[in-house]
């Protein structure tokens, strides 16, 4: 299986159960990362024995993985910087560990537009629900003037044809994207303003955008995404809470850039969709591509 010079980057907090889909369905794939950063971040959990597991499994795979256990949860920008300051590949992965590889050659994929696109900083795949029929859960962000935000391809068909071709955008959530690493010294590291979590992914790609590089979503690549695990532990209080928070702050940082955006945006939503409302049906599918 090749060896690919890029490196992921992925933080677990809870959720274990999750964590090893994702381990799986990685060595399953067709090619694998030169580097793994996995970051226990305070996981009260499973975790550390499903780390202990396969870390032995992708080092045999030929990935040399560098981990360790945060005693607290530090958030996700922090924790996240923390990995990404000691990647040395040209090429950075950010991956949720609710994320799953779909399309086996994923990363090759991820490459080839790199490798075509010189201006291209940070590229994101068409995520999409974990159980039949895979409706489309993410397509890009789009953003209006008041900085709202919507999931471009919500709830649409997997192959529906308006989310079937690579699209320029000014933001990306990262569940899963490819970057160059070169990123964290031309426009520096996620901003810690937004601890624990939420829009510090969109706001990577908005200084990277005003930076010359080109943000853009990707059919070429699939990934199946568990939303919302990752931030579950937090409770949906503090979670809907720390939503509003963080929204108020990524609105006042960035509202003399929005009022230039424009107002047509889709109907998709920044919330959670229920099962039933998306017609998915009960039985996980992780089949690949």
């Amino acid at each position: 299986m090749p060896v690919l010079d890029c490196a992921i980057v992925m933080l677990a907090h809870c959720g274990a159960d999750f964590t090893r889909h994702n381990f799986n369905q990685l060595l399953g794939g067709a090619d694998l990362p030169r580097e793994m950063f996995l970051v226990d971040n305070g996981s009260e959990d499973e975790t550390a024995s499903v780390f202990a597991e396969y870390i032995p499994r992708l080092r045999a795979a030929g990935i040399e993985v560098t981990t360790w256990r945060n005693e607290e949860n530090k958030g996700c920008s922090l924790a996240r910087n923390e990995a990404w300051e000691k990647v040395t590949a040209p090429y950075t992965v950010l991956i949720d560990s609710d994320a799953c590889v779909c399309t086996k050659d994923w990363l090759s994929r991820f490459l080839a537009q790199f490798a075509e696109r010189p201006t291209l900083g940070i590229l994101g795949p068409k995520l999409l629900y974990p159980f039949q029929p895979h409706k489309i859960q993410c397509a890009g962000v789009s953003i209006n003037p008041m900085g709202r935000v919507a999931f471009r391809g919500r709830a649409a068909d997997r192959d529906d044809p308006r989310y079937a071709e690579h699209w320029p955008t000014w933001s990306l959530i990262s569940a899963c994207w490819m970057m160059r690493t070169e990123l964290r010294e031309s426009i520096g590291y996620l901003d810690e303003l937004f601890h624990p979590v939420q829009y510090e992914d969109l706001d990577l790609c908005l200084r990277a955008r005003l930076a010359g590089y080109e943000v853009a979503y990707t059919p070429e690549v699939e990934m199946y995404h568990f939303e919302g695990i990752t931030t579950a532990s937090f409770g949906q209080d503090e979670y809907k809470a720390n939503i509003a928070r963080n929204s108020l702050k990524f609105r006042g940082k960035w509202h003399h850039i929005f009022r230039f955006f424009p107002t047509d945006l889709p109907k998709d939503e920044y919330r959670w969709l229920r099962r039933a409302e998306l017609g998915l049906r009960p039985e996980l599918d992780l089949s690949y591509a």
